[in-house]
């Protein structure tokens, strides 16, 4: 038998209460990345002091993501599941008084722009400053030297390291003789 609820229903307004009866549903739910400013568990309702997520906040906004296994470390960043019924707006972009507007991102069409762009997040995936990135690919194109990396995080990422190139040269205007990762342990 089909289901003859309304296409709007109910369970929004009465999430975080005890209800009487229902049926299946889903919701929307506010969330915002934010930066634990102390270790945080799943659930703990929190609000932001200076900017970071905190359980000491004297205005609490929301949870901390209830999916999460564990714990999040003081510094990382997670979800802030905002309380219900608490936004101004909802079209996937929600508003809140609490959180500042973000700029909606302009896309980047300068190659050198994209190519600086994909190089700090090759920079980041590999756990790698942007500039000790550039300053070793610098040092394997002038001299051929390995630079040494005992944290082998690059190590995931050598089919990546062709697509750095491409990047690197049209950043630089330097091309390597050998276009290959130029990271190495003392393993």
């Amino acid at each position: 038998m089909a289901d003859k609820r309304k296409v709007t229903t109910d369970a929004l307004e009465t999430l975080g209460n005890i209800i009487e009866s229902g049926g299946r549903d889903a919701i929307h739910l506010a969330v915002e990345p934010i930066v634990a400013a102390e270790n945080l568990y799943p659930g703990q309702h929190i609000g932001l002091v200076d900017g970071k997520a905190s359980t000491k906040a004297a205005k609490k906004l929301g949870i901390v993501d209830p999916f999460i296994s564990g714990f999040v470390p003081e510094g990382k960043m997670f979800w802030l599941v905002v309380y219900p019924r608490q936004i101004t707006s909802l079209r996937h972009v929600w508003e809140h008084p609490e959180f500042p507007e973000k700029p909606v991102p302009v896309e980047i069409t300068d190659p050198i722009e994209v190519s600086k762009k994909w190089i700090n997040n090759f920079a980041d995936r590999i756990r790698q400053h942007p500039q000790k990135l550039m300053d070793a690919a610098d040092n394997w194109v002038e001299n051929e030297d390995y630079t040494y990396d005992n944290s082998e995080s690059y190590k995931g990422f050598w089919d990546e390291f062709p697509e750095f190139w491409k990047h690197y040269e049209i950043v630089t205007g330097k091309k390597p003789k050998e276009p290959q990762s130029f990271f190495t342990c003392s393993c």
